[in-house]
């Protein structure tokens, strides 16, 4: 079979020539297509990530998450840290973080956001106490009551208060700690009202204590991807992010 054909004025392709060199383009594009793939993932190789997730929020997530994201992506090196809320921002806008999960609401100057999941926010009340026979719990129902709740380093503490004082009292906070499971036994002990989350609900369930929604729906407990504005992602920050609003 001849590629080439000598003449008079030169050399030309032959019939079968033309149709290697069409043949040629298609396979030559797909081998550059490979060849950066490869180059990618050597590059991945050598690129790290560092993670940091408020306290609670890897119990409220899939305990899959991270785990199935290492055997995707084996190439990229995780370094997780968990924080309570407000130090887990600071961690981000310091640098120390490149992407972080806190609790909403965030500083939307400061940092890209974007809601992960909604959780909702329960009141637990001893049976002993009369709030106990109501089917859910308005903010003005709290005004007499004592209560036990994480501590200010806690989203969850600013934003129970914050709710309280919109219906005109400041809640008497009897106990605040950065353990919120305390909070339950206090509940337990009718040592006062607690305020938990949901998915920490249902791994406690004392049997003398009721778990109640709020009425007020806007108070609930999101969980929010964040990393700093203006910063650059990496490679690897980039698939994370891919990776997670896909999951």
């Amino acid at each position: 079979m001849n590629i080439i054909l000598s003449n008079l004025n030169g050399v030309k392709l032959t019939e079968f020539g033309e149709y290697l060199r069409k043949q040629s383009i298609h396979i030559l594009e797909e081998f550059d297509l490979f060849l950066n793939d490869i180059n990618k993932m050597t590059h991945l190789k050598h690129e790290k990530l560092s993670l940091g997730f408020s306290f609670g929020v890897l119990n409220a997530l899939s305990t899959d998450l991270i785990s199935n994201f290492q055997q995707t992506y084996p190439q990229i090196e995780l370094t997780i840290t968990e924080y309570p809320d407000f130090l887990c921002e600071k961690a981000v806008w310091d640098g120390d973080l490149d992407i972080a999960f806190s609790i909403g609401p965030v500083d939307e100057s400061k940092f890209h956001s974007k809601v992960i999941k909604t959780q909702s926010i329960r009141i637990l009340i001893n049976e002993k106490n009369p709030l106990s026979k109501k089917d859910e719990i308005s903010f003005e129902d709290l005004k007499d009551e004592k209560f036990a709740i994480v501590n200010e380093n806690f989203k969850l503490y600013h934003n129970f208060v914050n709710k309280c004082k919109e219906v005109g009292f400041k809640p008497n906070l009897i106990f605040t700690t950065a353990e919120i499971f305390i909070t339950h036994k206090l509940s337990r002990l009718n040592k006062g009202l607690a305020i938990s989350v949901d998915f920490v609900v249902d791994d406690i369930n004392y049997p003398n204590v009721c778990s109640l929604p709020f009425s007020d729906k806007s108070f609930i407990w999101d969980v929010i991807l964040i990393y700093k504005k203006d910063s650059i992602l990496s490679n690897a920050g980039k698939i994370f992010i891919d990776y997670i609003l896909h999951y």
